[in-house]
C-alpha cells in the first residue's frame, strides 16, 4: 500500500514521501515468549516480564530481576537479540513495548509477551519509537477491547500501520530519539539518587549521626503546639466556589494533579490567605507539608497554614522535620471515608528541637538539595516535553 504523505519535520536532505506498510510486513517473525514461573536470578540468565518494563521510558527495570525456570539448554530461541522488540500481549499494560540493547546481559522473555524481529531493511528502533506516537496509542485502545480484559495478538499486531521513509532516514530518526531516550534515562537516574541521597541526609541529620561542625550540643525534645498555631482553612460549600474569581481556592489535589482551580470572590480574614513562602499541611487524604510559592490564594478547609509562635523556631527546619514525620503520623490517622489527622494530634507530637543556629544550618542545607532536585526534575520533564514534540512532528 503506497498512501504516500510526509511529517512536519525532517533533516535535510530527505524529500521523499513515505509509505504506508503494515507492521508484519517489516518483520521476519512475531513469537510468544516462555510460559515458566520466575525463580531467583542465577546471576546469569534475566527474565522479562511485562511488569519488569519501565512504564514510561520501557527500559527494562533491573530493580527486581528473576531468572525463567526452566532447562536452558533447550531455550536458545527465547533469548534475545540486538534490537528485539516486546509488546505486552495481555492485561492493563496490553501495548508496552521494549527494545532490547546488548547491555540488558542475557534475557529471556515471558509469555505473555510478542517478540518481534525486524527486517535488515528497516530500523529496529525507529519502529520502536512509533510504539509512542498517539497513532500507536489509538490503534491498542480500539483493537484490545475483549469481553473480558483487554489483549492484542500477534495477528493483530501484524495489522498495525506504520508509514516508513527510506532506511537512512529511519536510521537517522532512530538514532536521534535512541540519544534522546539515553539523556531522559540518564536524568532520572540523577533525579533518583538525589532523592535517595536526600533521605540518607534526613535519616542521618536527624538521628544526630550525622552534625554539622560546631554543633555538639543535645536536641531537646518539645511539642509541636507549643511553637506551631495551625491555622483552619475556609470550608467552602461546592456551590460558592465559582470557575472565574479574584482568588484562587487552593485544594489538596491542586498539589498534585493542578489540572482544576475554582475561585472565590470572598474577602476574608487574612489568616484563611496562603501567600508566598507560608508553610501548609495537608491533613486529609494526603498528608505532609507543603511551602506555598505562588500568588496569594484561599487555602481549603483540608490544608492547615502553620503560624511560627517562636523566634526559637526555624520554618525551614520545621518543614524538614515534618517531611520526615510523614509516614509515622499515618500511624495516628483517624476516619474510614476519609482518613485525616487531627489537630489535637498534631499539637501533642513531639519533634526534636536543636538551636536556632543549628535549624538554619540543617534547613538551609535541605532547601538547597530540593532546590537541586527541583531543577533536575524540570530538565527531565522538559527532556519529556521535547520527546513528545518530536514524535508529534516527526511521525505521521
Amino acid at each position: 500500500m503506497t498512501d504516500k504523505t510526509m511529517p512536519a519535520l525532517r533533516f535535510r536532505g530527505f524529500y521523499d514521501a513515505w509509505e504506508q506498510r503494515k507492521l508484519g510486513e517489516l518483520t521476519n517473525s512475531f513469537e510468544y515468549g516462555l510460559n515458566a514461573s520466575a525463580k531467583k536470578f542465577d546471576g546469569i540468565h534475566k527474565y522479562i516480564r511485562i511488569t519488569d518494563i519501565d512504564d514510561s521510558s520501557r527500559k527494562f527495570n533491573s530493580d527486581s530481576i528473576t531468572s525463567p525456570d526452566i532447562d536452558f539448554s533447550s531455550a536458545d530461541n527465547y533469548e534475545l537479540k540486538l534490537n528485539d522488540l516486546l509488546f505486552a500481549r495481555t492485561g492493563a499494560s496490553v501495548g508496552k513495548s521494549y527494545i532490547y540493547t546488548e547491555s540488558d546481559g542475557l534475557v529471556y522473555y515471558a509469555g505473555f509477551l510478542i517478540r518481534v524481529r525486524i527486517k535488515p531493511k528497516f530500523d529496529s528502533n525507529f519502529v520502536f519509537q512509533n510504539t509512542f506516537t498517539s497513532t500507536y496509542e489509538n490503534f491498542i485502545r480500539i483493537t484490545s477491547q475483549r469481553s473480558g480484559q483487554p489483549g492484542v495478538n500477534a495477528k493483530e499486531y501484524a495489522g498495525f500501520e506504520i508509514n516508513i521513509p527510506s532506511l537512512e532516514e529511519q536510521q537517522m530518526i532512530g538514532s536521534l530519539f535512541k540519544q534522546l531516550d539515553n539523556l531522559t534515562a540518564q536524568n532520572e537516574q540523577k533525579v533518583d539518587l538525589l532523592k535517595q541521597l536526600k533521605q540518607a541526609y534526613l535519616q542521618q541529620i536527624f538521628s544526630q549521626e550525622l552534625r554539622f561542625a560546631g554543633f555538639s550540643d543535645d536536641w531537646e525534645q518539645r511539642k509541636l503546639g507549643e511553637y506551631v498555631n495551625f491555622l483552619n482553612g475556609r470550608a467552602y460549600k461546592q456551590t460558592e466556589l465559582l470557575d472565574k474569581g479574584r482568588y484562587r481556592v487552593l485544594r489538596v489535589g491542586n498539589f498534585n494533579t493542578n489540572d482544576r482551580w475554582y475561585y472565590s470572590d470572598l474577602e476574608l480574614e487574612q489568616h484563611k490567605y496562603a501567600n508566598k513562602g507560608d508553610l501548609l499541611y495537608l491533613w486529609a487524604t494526603n498528608f505532609g507539608p507543603e511551602i506555598w510559592n505562588e500568588e496569594k490564594v484561599i487555602y481549603h478547609y483540608h490544608i492547615w497554614k502553620l503560624e511560627l509562635l517562636n523566634n526559637n523556631l526555624n520554618k525551614q527546619y520545621l518543614y524538614t522535620w515534618l517531611m520526615t514525620d510523614k509516614e509515622r503520623i499515618k500511624q495516628n490517622t483517624n476516619g474510614t471515608t476519609m482518613v485525616h489527622v487531627t489537630k489535637r494530634n498534631m499539637e501533642q507530637r513531639d519533634f526534636q528541637f536543636p538551636s536556632i543556629e543549628e535549624q538554619i544550618k540543617v534547613g538551609s542545607f535541605f532547601k538547597q538539595l530540593d532546590n537541586l532536585i527541583t531543577l533536575n526534575q524540570q530538565k527531565l520533564n522538559l527532556l519529556k516535553k521535547q520527546k513528545q514534540a518530536f514524535l508529534k512532528k516527526m511521525f505521521i
